[in-house]
């Protein structure tokens, strides 16, 4: 008899940075259907291994993975291949075995699935109960990124049978003291320049802080569809607003450093809403005051540690944006709130392991 053995991650696209978090991580080969465009084929480690849906599911049913970590089930588009996946390994695996997944999607799942399209209710119904009965049936663990996605996922029927555990996923503290208060000043955006990463809500808040603090510097990191709009608006006022578009990645990590503020304003739009956000787990580890709206899935844990969220019922994000430039929190403070360890690479070995406590 066969005897399941491998361990495998499952990238529907393999991006710069999950190769770069993937030494800190337990071993396991990765399998990708694509390539982002941000990682080079040279820089691919050769147990990152290509493959087609069709290659996927032979490797599975050759009965030897052990640990198999799969998509989130929310992420509609890969939704059927990944059922499939999780299908075969459960019929062909023989011997002790694991199906798992990380889950961060914080959108309602009514949303993640459709969006903004409307059906009627006994069809939505039935596909959040096939999806709920799908995690029920074939997934043994579930670690959750976010309370966002914790509360997403758990409004799934079904689900709450499922072995789960919240690990936020939260920069480790840097092993190096973060620049003091005195050493920052200024506002700072990095992303895209597009409307659901909410430049232009920014670009609008930004002008009623001007007339407040009229000597705050406002750094615009990264370009996009709307590049041209926010180059306009920038030279309105060139000593207040710096667009210096799309930076290496050690260059925004000093940017960052000399900052007080990141302001991240994303929106929902259709099915998309903001999961973990980069820049702003980048952001904590450098020890910035965070301004961020309800629509990112670490807002609960942001607000409960004295950064600035704002939503329809709060502070509105010209006022949140000034309150925290002349009101920033303590850097040491915001590191120090952090875990020892990043909480992507605790979620990875509490989903291989299964430690009852997983920090």
């Amino acid at each position: 008899m066969r005897t399941a053995n491998r361990s495998v991650r499952i990238y529907p696209e393999l991006r710069a940075a999950q190769v770069q978090r993937d030494s800190k991580l337990m071993p396991a080969e990765g399998w990708f259907f694509d390539r982002n465009y941000d990682l080079p084929a040279g820089d691919v480690p050769g147990h990152f291994v290509p493959m087609s849906t069709r290659s996927a599911l032979r490797a599975v049913a050759r009965g030897d993975v052990r640990v198999l970590e799969v998509p989130e089930l929310l992420w509609a588009r890969e939704l059927p291949r990944t059922v499939a996946v999780l299908l075969v390994h459960k019929i062909c695996t023989r011997g002790p075995s694991q199906r798992v997944f990380y889950g961060i999607e914080n959108n309602e799942p009514q949303r993640a699935l459709f969006g903004t399209k409307s059906y009627p209710k006994p069809v939505v119904a039935l596909a959040l109960a096939l999806v709920g009965g799908t995690a029920r049936l074939l997934i043994d663990a579930i670690a959750f990124g976010s309370q966002g996605a914790q509360r997403s996922y758990q409004s799934l029927p079904f689900l709450r049978g499922v072995s789960n555990a919240l690990i936020e996923e939260l920069p480790a503290q840097p092993p190096t003291q973060v620049p003091g208060p005195s050493d920052r000043r200024g506002a700072i955006f990095v992303g895209a320049l597009e409307p659901r990463k909410g430049i232009a809500q920014l670009q609008a808040a930004w002008e009623k802080v001007e007339q407040a603090l009229p000597e705050e510097v406002l750094t615009i990191v990264g370009d996009g569809p709307l590049s041209d709009e926010v180059l306009k608006w920038s030279r309105l006022k060139p000593d207040r607003r710096k667009p210096v578009g799309p930076l290496p990645h050690a260059r925004v990590a000093g940017l960052l450093g000399e900052s007080a503020v990141l302001v991240a304003p994303s929106q929902r739009d259709g099915r998309w809403r903001e999961q973990i956000s980069l820049p702003i787990k980048e952001a904590l580890a450098a020890g910035v005051t965070v301004v961020s709206t309800s629509d990112t899935g670490l807002s609960s844990w942001l607000a409960a540690h004295g950064h600035f969220i704002v939503d329809r019922t709060g502070l509105a994000l010209p006022e949140a944006v000034e309150t925290a430039l002349t009101q920033p929190l303590d850097p040491r403070a915001v590191v120090a709130a952090l875990p020892a360890e990043d909480g992507r690479v605790v979620a990875d070995r509490w989903l291989r392991v299964g430690q009852e406590d997983p920090r």
